[in-house]
């Protein structure tokens, strides 16, 4: 008998090895938000959502890890357990595909559409490779009213594409997704003004045409090390609303990564390439001036039991090629900034996510742009730094609430050259709110037994934004990520919240539903008010896809 038990244990795990699928898994993807749910509950040891995105064999690790601790959990969260064991085929799964392959046979075009079977175009699977190709499609529609003008706008608009990810050989990750949309009708202005991934578009924004987007990667991965290259959103940083060190209020930028990731150690290191401002000269086309500008990117981190602590560093450098000093993988960026004549934006931080029991959870995020410490506490302007601290309580079987206070110091992100600010195509990278800026928010997620759960978020924003006198002086508080501190024209102390006072409240409410497996409809409500200014919108999202 207890050869039976070994000779089992070790089938299952040479099993698991061979379904390794090392892919990325977007972070778009709503199995995080039930990560970050379970995480809290205590039920991850070693783990940690600070660095995103994950492989697709990482996900599955966490599931199983759950499931050995089912027990803890109410019927609402086994239900939506089960959901994506499925889906990361933890428990058995069942394929319904338009082209057939010598592992799937299943027509989709039949009743098995409206099923819970996993939709392809095609589907093939192996001990060691395997190969997903999924239709995409949205519709989507919003309206919005503005109370003190009665002013109502609209808008609809469609999106198509294809995502194709797998693995080979189970060494080799791989994943394309490739989208095209146009608006069906409506106000284009209303669509820039909710949907912030349409404001990164340089083709909808900016040539007032159609949009597309695509984000892919490849990724190798052999026992603890891994390497890639890619185009794809990256997380970086602690928090609950906030990741200041990388997010996705910029679009997704090109890069090379390597690291090392153990049990209760992980180390990164990024090299990227990042659109700079253009330089006297049109924003796109042809004519478009825009110097180069790479980032240089490394964190390391340590994930005890109870959580994660981190040490990150970032150093920005523009108008010249590719410099060997940042190509190491092992160096730090803040003296090597200075050896190389102090023009580079050199930036760290750290970070941690603390359990204290289960149940609870802190995270939070410090990040350190500059500072003269004989001048700390004088207001001096170039003592730039961000912070935000949240807490996250899962306290009842199926609900979770969370508050966050963040806080952006003048003139943080900025540089004396502006070419080198935390930015990539005109966006900051890191955090969304401005220097001079700050937000405490409330979230409440309610789990109810779905691949979605039902959202709340409220937050309250102060901003101290630059201004112009009645001379037509431009008034410089820091408020401006590309204006930094001009010598013997602005004052050397930056108070926080100087300048122009704009208070923002903001609050979403949104839910979803899987009315098949792929097909989703989603109702997100926003309400924004900005100095006595209120915003209603209301979007309507019916899409083939599950982010």
């Amino acid at each position: 008998m207890k050869k039976v038990i070994i000779l089992s244990f070790l089938f299952f795990q040479l099993l698991s090895f061979a379904f390794a699928q090392v892919e990325h898994v977007p972070v778009t993807h709503p199995v995080y938000s039930f990560l970050l749910h379970l995480e809290t509950k205590g039920l991850l040891e070693n783990f940690s959502l600070s660095s995103l995105p994950l492989s697709r064999q990482e996900i599955v690790d966490a599931l199983q890890q759950i499931e050995k601790n089912k027990t803890k959990l109410g019927s609402s969260d086994l239900k939506t357990l089960k959901l994506y064991e499925t889906e990361f085929e933890i428990i058995t799964r069942q394929n319904a595909v338009l082209f057939f392959s010598s592992t799937d046979t299943t027509e989709v075009l039949s009743s098995r559409f409206f099923s819970n079977d996993e939709k392809f175009l095609y589907h093939y699977k192996d001990s060691s490779n395997t190969v997903n190709v999924v239709p995409l499609g949205s519709l989507e529609s919003i309206l919005s009213i503005q109370n003190s003008k009665l002013k109502t706008q609209n808008i609809t608009y469609g999106n198509l594409g294809v995502r194709f990810f797998g693995s080979l050989s189970n060494t080799l990750g791989y994943y394309l997704q490739a989208t095209n949309g146009a608006i069906i009708a409506g106000d284009r202005s209303l669509a820039l003004q909710e949907v912030h991934k349409l404001q990164q578009n340089v083709k909808f924004a900016d040539l007032n045409s159609d949009f597309d987007f695509a984000e892919s990667h490849v990724r190798f991965q052999l026992d603890w090390f891994y390497a890639i290259i890619g185009r794809e959103t990256r997380l970086q940083g602690a928090g609950i609303n906030h990741s200041l060190y990388l997010s996705d209020n910029a679009p997704p930028f090109d890069a090379i990564s390597v690291g090392a990731k153990f049990t209760g150690f992980e180390y990164s290191y990024t090299h990227g390439s990042l659109l700079s401002i253009p330089v006297e000269s049109p924003n796109v086309g042809i004519a478009a001036n825009l110097p180069s500008k790479y980032v240089a990117i490394h964190r390391f981190a340590i994930k005890p039991g109870w959580g994660e602590i981190g040490f990150w560093e970032n150093v920005i450098y523009s108008r010249r090629g590719i410099d060997l000093s940042y190509l190491n993988p092992l160096s730090f960026f803040k003296s090597l900034e200075h050896a190389l004549r102090d023009r580079d934006n050199s930036i760290m931080g750290l970070d941690a996510t603390v359990r204290p029991l289960d149940g609870i959870q802190i995270k939070g995020s410090y990040l350190l742009d500059d500072v003269r410490f004989e001048k700390i506490g004088t207001g001096y302007w170039s003592n730039k730094s961000a912070w935000n601290i949240g807490i996250i309580a899962s306290l009842f079987p199926a609900a979770d609430i969370a508050i966050e206070y963040a806080r952006i110091e003048p003139y943080t992100f900025s540089h004396f050259d502006s070419l080198n600010v935390m930015a990539n195509d005109r966006m900051l990278y890191g955090s969304y709110l401005l220097p001079n800026s700050d937000e405490i928010s409330l979230n409440l997620y309610f789990w109810w037994g779905e691949r979605y759960p039902i959202k709340l978020k409220l937050a309250y924003q102060r901003h101290g934004e630059n201004y112009y006198d009645s001379s037509g002086k431009l008034i410089n508080v820091g408020g401006n990520p590309f204006q930094t501190n001009r010598y013997s024209i602005d004052p050397e102390t930056a108070y926080f919240l100087d300048g122009k006072r704009i208070n923002t409240v903001d609050g979403t409410i949104e839910a979803g539903y899987e009315l098949f497996r792929g097909m989703n409809i989603h109702i997100l409500y926003h309400i924004k008010i900005i100095d006595n200014i209120t915003t209603n919108a209301v979007r309507f999202i019916l899409r083939y896809e599950d982010f």
